[in-house]
């Protein structure tokens, strides 16, 4: 049995002001998740930062590839070497990814990414809910993960609920939000077209 229930926990508000063109933003105290997929993630770690990925919760954004190619190539293997880039850097990079996918821990006592006071629920227009904040997500194998970002779904289609995992965009999904300026990248030769997880080369590594 899949669990895909996401909590709002208590202290929600909402500005009516931003209901008129459906660009909302929800703020909570924080999100719970329960989740059947996630959890899988392989570290790639450097002398100064450790590098982690989920491949079930990655959106196909390309952030990564683009911000860093030294460090992330999609067909090296491993693709993720954060001793090629500076740590500053990489961190700045990881902390792009809206999925919370990438992930980062500093090992040279640099500054770890610290989520948000508030929890932040933003809809992207035609897609889905991206949030940032601290994103408690429970497994049903009793494990759990805190998040400092993360995007879910807002088209009901998703096979990875409660995470988004881009039906949206195979179903046509329309509804009204913030507009998500996305640049192409090798996991999204066209904008409308990312990559699927079958297709994703870091499945393997």
């Amino acid at each position: 049995m899949r669990s895909e229930e996401i909590i709002a926990l208590p202290g929600a508000r909402l500005d009516p002001r931003a209901l008129g063109d459906g660009s909302l933003e929800v703020t909570v105290s924080g999100i719970q998740a329960k989740s059947s997929v996630g959890g899988m993630r392989k570290v790639y770690r450097g002398r100064d930062v450790e590098v982690s990925f989920d491949l079930d919760i990655c959106i196909h954004v390309g952030e990564c590839l683009r911000g860093d190619p030294n460090v992330f190539k999609l067909r090296r293997r491993p693709w993720a070497l954060p001793d090629e880039g500076s740590p500053d850097v990489v961190a700045e990079v990881v902390e792009r990814c809206p999925s919370g996918a990438l992930l980062y821990t500093r090992l040279d006592g640099g500054r770890q990414e610290e989520p948000r006071g508030t929890t932040t629920v933003t809809p992207m227009r035609n897609g889905p809910l991206i949030v940032t904040g601290v994103i408690e997500v429970r497994r049903e194998d009793g494990t759990a993960e805190t998040l400092p970002r993360a995007t879910l779904c807002r088209c009901g289609q998703s096979e990875h609920k409660p995470f988004c995992d881009n039906q949206h965009i195979a179903i046509g999904f329309k509804a009204p939000g913030v507009p998500f300026k996305i640049h192409l990248s090798p996991v999204r030769p066209r904008v409308d077209a990312p990559i699927s997880k079958a297709e994703d080369p870091r499945g393997v590594n």
